[in-house]
């Protein structure tokens, strides 16, 4: 009887478990949803408030620098003292970048602290910027601004309900405005010391990218390097290049991009050197170029290049010692040229500075006895890999 009762408690205990287990899971997807939402209201509010404080900028409700006190901000309720306390600091932090704006947040302790009053006509219990009277009785200066903030969850989303009340027996408010977001409009996020609108973010964008224009200079450092020979040829050395020209592109997006340019080397006593490179780009990061991350190209191009000096005598299909470069140079230096053609990938950051890398092939040594390859495809073998950084005028 115990055995049977042991077996049916471990039975029941399986289903048990396996329901713990999906409750755990849906709790944490639960958490994961509040959470991501909590975030999209703190991120919405801000934008609330950063927008309040850009339309004071633009038009200011008072004609010079007056103190106002920050009677509070209130938030939807179960969003806790947090998010208050956050706004707050944001208001206080905005409008302290942007003086523009004419209001001055001043502390004032008698105008949020609880005050109770007794007179002939019995208690009053308040709050002081609720009872100006009393602030005038307890020294504070009539006159100032009150400012209140109320951020409730509305209609879409959110609402930012502001006004400004004169602590004057009366109360007047003398200013008052409402501000909507929604869940389909994303918050700005912007800089509290540089406020934009949309549209005027969206210009600058614009801005950017015309600005980047469809023709650039650049000057590019490179080194040519050449694979070494299978056999005892002695391989051309290390080339440094500088060059520069300009880089088109059809239109302001410069997904396709092409670049004419020349270039000049030299080590003295060693060699010397020119060239011509033309070279089409392709953007495979996207459709069109970031102001905000890398971006990637892959290109094809071809180059006429021309060397001569001691060091040159390597560029040729004849296998050749170190002896004899050396003792070949009692008559004229050797004069080589010959055609390129490359293959590579070009990383652009901001369209002002670049990093590349290719293969390059030289048809008429491919039967050189003085440089191998370093990579091959079929029968194309490519003898040279190159470096470049490139700086964008």
């Amino acid at each position: 009887m115990r055995a049977l009762l042991a077996m049916l408690a471990l039975t029941l205990a399986g289903p048990a478990r396996a329901a713990d287990a999906i409750d755990q899971a849906q709790m944490a997807e639960l958490d994961r949803v509040r959470a991501e939402v909590a975030d999209q209201i703190h991120l919405a509010a801000y934008d609330l408030i950063d927008e309040l404080v850009y339309r004071w900028m633009n038009d200011p409700v008072f004609d010079q620098p007056t103190p106002v006190v920050l009677a509070g901000v209130t938030v939807p309720v179960g969003l806790g003292s947090g998010l208050q306390g956050m706004l707050e600091n944001h208001l206080v932090s905005v409008l302290t970048q942007n003086p523009t704006t004419n209001v001055q947040l001043v502390h004032c302790p008698q105008c949020t602290a609880v005050i109770v009053h007794s007179g002939p006509e019995g208690t009053v219990v308040s709050r002081g910027i609720d009872n100006p009277k009393v602030l005038a009785e307890l020294g504070e200066d009539v006159g100032r601004h009150a400012l209140f903030i109320d951020v409730e969850a509305e209609g879409a989303f959110l609402v930012l309900r502001a006004r400004l009340t004169r602590l004057t027996p009366e109360l007047p408010i003398v200013w008052s405005h409402t501000l909507s977001t929604s869940t389909s409009t994303p918050a700005l996020l912007r800089e509290s010391s540089d406020l934009k609108s949309a549209e005027e973010a969206r210009e600058e964008y614009l801005a950017a990218l015309r600005g980047r224009g469809q023709l650039t200079i650049p000057v590019r450092l490179g080194i040519r390097a050449y694979a070494q020979p299978g056999g005892q040829g002695t391989p051309p050395p290390p080339f440094p290049w500088i060059q520069s020209g300009l880089e088109m592109s059809p239109t302001d997006a410069r997904r396709w991009t092409s670049s004419v340019l020349v270039g000049y080397t030299v080590i003295p006593q060693a060699y010397q050197g020119v060239m011509a490179q033309a070279r089409i780009s392709r953007l495979i990061t996207g459709r069109v170029r970031s102001l905000t991350r890398p971006d990637l190209y892959v290109f094809v191009g071809g180059a006429v290049i021309g060397v001569w000096g001691p060091a040159t005598a390597s560029f040729q299909n004849e296998r050749l010692t170190i002896d004899q470069i050396i003792t070949g140079n009692a008559g004229d230096d050797p004069r080589n040229a010959f055609a390129t053609f490359q293959w590579g990938a070009d990383l652009r950051l901001g369209n002002r500075m670049g990093f590349s890398a290719f293969l390059e092939t030289i048809p008429s040594l491919l039967d050189s006895r003085n440089m191998g390859s370093f990579f091959t495809i079929g029968q194309v073998e490519f003898q040279s890999f190159g470096g470049e950084v490139t700086f964008c005028f």
